[in-house]
């Protein structure tokens, strides 16, 4: 009987130690920076479902992807990529094209060419970003070359079937995820961005200090990792990330009450390496008048949240935290009544002049 016990016991192991083994083939083989991707459709998007809020009681959504076809070494893919976020009812969104050379801006059906100095500086640091990666071994590829080492932030890996992914069978491993390890090369890559040419990077932090790694570590827990890898080219065709983060103190008051919130994190493609249509915008109007939209759609982002959080219709809540002024709180009364309408928008400007 003990004998009998000890061999089911090692056979179990043996098999654990064999299941172990083939995902992490997997992951290997779906990490090594061998594939080629010239094409396809790529999807990230990113939702958050809050838990035991008063306020914020839908998901929040954000999303970014569109087609994309490569143009050589150096160069910013062909793209037409869709920025979008949805909270509360309301949603924006935001389309990039870039196309012969230019770049394009299109929003609430209005298209804006980017200045040709603001294009060439995204392709000098996508250029920059590229040749990083070329020095290196091409198993490492562009991701290592910037600390980012995905196969080490994977615990227990496992794979648990198979299913199609946009037409493709795919293995799905699941495993568990190392936030230390992330955050560590999260940090690498922050140092990074610097040297990548982009306009705007040098703003950024340089670094995430050990002691914020620590407690972002501490409050995601354990997160979970699943990867859906092409069965015949091992492809990363699906990956997400979801964990929950707890929200206390002096946060959880600001947000109604919440408890937790459920963060999932998503990457796609599909229909990789097939050709994709790029179609330029027939008319354009000033980038700067593009700018001055972006700054009124940033204040009815901050009166959406500031009515969200603090109670929707209390004009006396609105007003202390716009500084009590009659003008601030006409003008952010009338950029949440406006949901997104850009002329509407513009018409609210008139109130901070008129009060």
């Amino acid at each position: 009987m003990v004998v009998a016990g000890c061999g089911g016991g090692s056979a179990k192991s043996q098999n654990g130690t064999a299941q172990s083994a083939a995902a992490h083939r997997v992951l290997a083989q779906s990490f090594d920076g061998h594939h080629a991707i010239t094409s396809g459709v790529l999807t990230l998007d990113l939702k958050v479902v809050p838990r035991g809020s008063s306020t914020i009681t839908g998901p929040i959504e954000a999303a970014f992807g569109g087609p994309f076809m490569n143009q050589g070494a150096g160069k910013l893919p062909e793209s037409d990529f869709t920025i979008s976020i949805s909270a509360e009812g309301h949603r924006g969104a935001l389309q990039v094209i870039s196309a012969n050379g230019k770049g394009y801006i299109t929003v609430g059906g209005q298209s804006y060419r980017m200045p040709s100095a603001s294009f060439r500086s995204l392709e000098s640091g996508f250029g920059s970003l590229a040749s990083s990666g070329a020095g290196s071994s091409a198993k490492s590829g562009v991701l290592s070359s910037l600390g980012i080492k995905p196969l080490k932030w994977l615990l227990r890996p496992r794979i648990v079937g198979r299913t199609t992914v946009g037409g493709v069978a795919t293995t799905r491993v699941r495993a568990g995820l190392d936030t230390a390890a992330m955050l560590r090369d999260l940090s690498r890559l922050l140092g990074r961005t610097g040297s990548l040419g982009i306009s705007g990077a040098g703003s950024l932090p340089h670094s995430i200090s050990s002691a914020t790694q620590r407690s972002i570590a501490r409050a995601l827990g354990s997160p979970s990792f699943n990867l859906w890898s092409g069965v015949s080219d091992r492809l990363i065709r699906r990956l997400t990330v979801s964990a929950t983060v707890p929200v206390t103190g002096s946060t959880r008051t600001a947000l109604g009450g919440m408890r937790s919130a459920a963060v999932t994190f998503g990457f796609e493609y599909s229909h990789v390496n097939q050709p994709q249509t790029i179609s330029v915008p027939t008319a354009t109007r000033p980038y700067s008048v593009f700018r001055a939209q972006v700054s009124e759609v940033l204040q009815e982002i901050e009166s959406v949240l500031l009515t969200g959080s603090l109670g929707a219709g209390s004009g006396t809540t609105t007003s202390s935290a716009s500084g009590g002024s009659t003008a601030d709180r006409k003008y952010t009364q009338c950029i949440t009544a406006a949901h997104g309408d850009v002329a509407k928008m513009q018409k609210c400007s008139k109130l901070l002049a008129t009060g």
